[in-house]
């Protein structure tokens, strides 16, 4: 009898990441790519959605101001469309006010672009194990 050796496909975590500033958004997606996301660009947040829905993203990271709406709207449009998508909001105040408006629109985290790409990659980690298994 011959047995037949199977490969299994693994899928890698897909990311979508809209943020407008070009240096941020190029560091992130070298960055993740080297840890094995598949990484998409959005140039917005209407764009983000669509490929949120399209790709099946496991993460969405977005700034809190993109050119066509908000951050904040963006994100709660997306975690009410898409229930379990982890969205991960940028900005450049991470104030008790903004922490309160992150929870509000169902962000995962919020997290301070100056504190550089650490805190997204510490915080992604673990969703690359959980979406892998």
């Amino acid at each position: 009898m011959l047995e037949r050796n199977t490969i299994e496909a693994v899928s890698s975590p897909c990311l979508i990441l809209a943020h407008p500033h070009q240096d941020y958004q190029t560091l992130l997606g070298r960055a993740f790519r080297r840890l094995g996301w598949d990484v998409y660009l959005a140039r917005g947040g209407s764009e983000a959605r669509r490929l949120a829905r399209m790709l099946e993203a496991d993460v969405v990271i977005l700034h809190d101001d993109l050119p066509d709406e908000s951050g904040w709207l963006t994100c709660d449009k997306l975690t009410r469309e898409q229930p379990f998508i982890r969205v991960i909001l940028v900005c450049d105040d991470v104030s008790p006010r903004n922490q309160e408006l992150a929870d509000f629109v169902g962000a995962s985290v919020l997290v301070n672009r100056a504190e550089g790409l650490a805190p997204l990659i510490e915080e992604l980690i673990g969703t690359a194990v959980h979406a892998a298994s």
